[in-house]
């Protein structure tokens, strides 16, 4: 992935690491995050992974790049048993467990204060993402 991230005629072109690289390449995602056209979002470790693993991949990315990390849960019917609404309670809660251990660890360690840390949560949640894609806030237009 690197040679396609370096290429020049694709500087303008955004990309996104789905999953987080969730699967055994988590490690590497915050090394690829250094590209400036590179975004990562951890949709699937919220159904895979339990949320302290989580934790421990979205802090390794926030500790250098916040502003480069995006909410995600991979929302859909898993089975006719389990529907996109029970699927969408469990990722969701997992995502913001995860993202709330990672942050409070970073402020337990000292690296970043009560205030940073809620802007960083509201960055992941929602500003990163629409920022990426273009989409303005309806309630402040």
């Amino acid at each position: 992935m690197d040679s396609v991230f370096n290429d020049p005629t694709l500087r303008k072109t955004n990309f996104v690491i789905l999953h987080g690289g969730a699967g055994g390449f988590e490690q590497v995602v915050p090394y690829l995050l250094m590209k400036p056209n590179v975004y990562a979002d951890f949709s699937e470790q919220t159904w895979m992974l339990a949320p302290r693993h989580i934790a421990a991949n979205l802090r390794s990315m926030l500790e250098f790049y916040p502003e480069k990390v995006l909410f995600g849960t991979d929302l859909y019917p898993l089975t006719p048993q389990v529907n996109w609404e029970e699927t969408g309670y469990q990722t969701e809660t997992a995502g913001r467990t995860a993202l709330a251990i990672a942050l409070t660890g970073m402020m337990q360690d000292g690296e970043i204060t009560r205030e940073q840390a809620s802007s960083i949560a509201h960055m992941v949640l929602h500003d990163n993402a629409a920022k990426l894609y273009g989409i303005s806030d309806a309630s402040s237009e």
